[in-house]
């Protein structure tokens, strides 16, 4: 490789000895979308270009014009340049180990209110954030006709207290003065919607009528084992293992063998994205047929994921994955459609009842329905954290928030109540 000192140009000669000339960005300016760049085989005109283009960087960098894919230099000082800093050093940081500190999905939903705060202030210094003008950023951004609703708006102010606690930390503004310190707005209530059984039918069976098998199975699985959306979405054959009878107890595994149809019991081994955990959870009845069927379906197709995006091809010409964010945002868009369809059925059967409620109904839902539904059925949070995934302090805190208050939940408070109170009145009977 042959190379002269001027910034990012670069020599490469190919076996005949001539030489290729490159613009090649460092790692830095690549993270920031400077593309590289063939400047053909004339030196002289390779320097010429190298020189121009080290010049559009160096006015990118004091905040002038820059070629459109490339992201926008914060000045040092501004609210931008520390929005910057904590995208860079927090949000997208890593460990020793290499693993990002901040889950990815987590990581997406922190980008979208940075986007907002740099919307508001990322070109004014970072005095210029005020406990005032956060108190007005709050009430625009909650402004019933034009605000971005309760949710958003306290994720993003929580957000700004985030980066300026990082500002702190950093010494880059004082200890103690921190603009988002008491945004004053409460945190939204949780969502509380659960699924009923003849919504979750509903749905599954549309799903089928749509031609969207791995829809009903998604809807299954997250019912049966309540994990995130995103981790089935990758979830490949492998993951639908053979449990063995060291995995669990004994009782539990002949009660498990007993209604396997083959004797063996099965279960879904999820690596769940956002906690890292790995969770195996055994799969019984119809759910097992379905991901049975489904991984006949995708291999038949030459894919390796249980999941399938059963609409469309590949250019091959094969049944395509829900692969990435893109198929992420395609597996939504075609659950939605399902529940439209389960909507205008619920609705040409005369009941108005199921139809409201499945319109309000998401698939995220799932996860919470599964962990209401073990909780009904008396299950303590350790049994619950082994399905989910998480330990037994995080679930304590999920079941607060995942189990509104329910008809079942009082029929079961009472039924034991009532069996407790008979079985002491006869305990007395007998000893009087």
């Amino acid at each position: 490789m042959a190379q002269i000192r001027i910034p990012c140009l670069v020599g490469k000669p190919n076996k005949a000895g001539i030489t290729s000339w490159y613009w090649q960005p460092s790692s830095t300016l690549a993270k920031a979308g400077w593309k590289a760049i063939a400047l053909g085989k004339d030196m002289r005109a390779a320097i010429d270009a190298a020189e121009k283009r080290n010049a559009e960087v160096e006015a990118w960098k004091s905040g002038g014009a820059k070629p459109r894919e490339v992201k926008k230099r914060e000045r040092t000082g501004t609210f931008g340049h520390l929005l910057q800093r904590y995208e860079k050093e927090v949000i997208d940081g890593k460990r020793p180990n290499g693993q990002r500190l901040i889950a990815e999905s987590t990581a997406r939903t922190y980008r979208t209110s940075l986007k907002k705060l740099h919307a508001w202030a990322g070109d004014f210094p970072v005095a210029y954030i005020t406990p005032q003008r956060v108190k007005a950023l709050k009430n625009a951004m909650m402004d019933p006709k034009h605000g971005v609703g309760h949710h958003a708006a306290h994720q993003c102010l929580k957000l700004g207290r985030q980066v300026f606690s990082f500002a702190e930390s950093e010494d880059i503004t004082a200890k103690g003065s921190n603009p988002f310190g008491n945004f004053n707005l409460a945190a939204p209530p949780p969502r509380e919607q659960v699924w009923s059984r003849p919504a979750r039918e509903a749905m599954v069976l549309a799903a089928y009528e749509c031609g969207q098998p791995s829809i009903a199975l998604a809807i299954m699985l997250g019912f049966a084992t309540g994990q995130r959306e995103e981790d089935y979405l990758v979830a490949t054959h492998n993951q639908y293992v053979v449990l063995q009878p060291h995995d669990m107890q004994p009782e539990d595994y002949r009660t498990l063998q007993a209604i396997s149809p083959d004797g063996l019991v099965r279960g879904i081994r999820i690596r769940q994205k956002k906690t890292k955990a790995w969770v195996a959870v055994p799969v019984v009845g119809n759910v097992r047929w379905a991901i049975e069927s489904n991984i006949e379906s995708a291999r038949a197709a030459g894919a390796t994921t249980i999941l399938l995006d059963d609409t469309r091809r590949t250019e091959a010409g094969s049944t395509a994955i829900y692969h990435g964010r893109a198929g992420q945002t395609r597996f939504q868009r075609d659950f939605a459609d399902v529940r439209e369809w389960a909507v205008a059925i619920a609705i040409s059967e005369g009941d108005a009842e199921l139809a409201a409620e499945l319109e309000a109904i998401q698939f995220r839902d799932l996860r919470r329905t599964c962990v209401v539904y073990l909780g009904e059925l008396g299950m303590d949070a350790h049994l619950i954290a082994g399905v989910t995934g998480h330990d037994i302090d995080e679930t304590q805190k999920i079941l607060k928030t995942y189990m509104p208050r329910t008809t079942a939940r009082a029929a079961r408070a009472i039924a034991l109540a009532t069996a407790r109170q008979a079985k002491e009145d006869g305990q007395q009977e007998r000893t009087g």
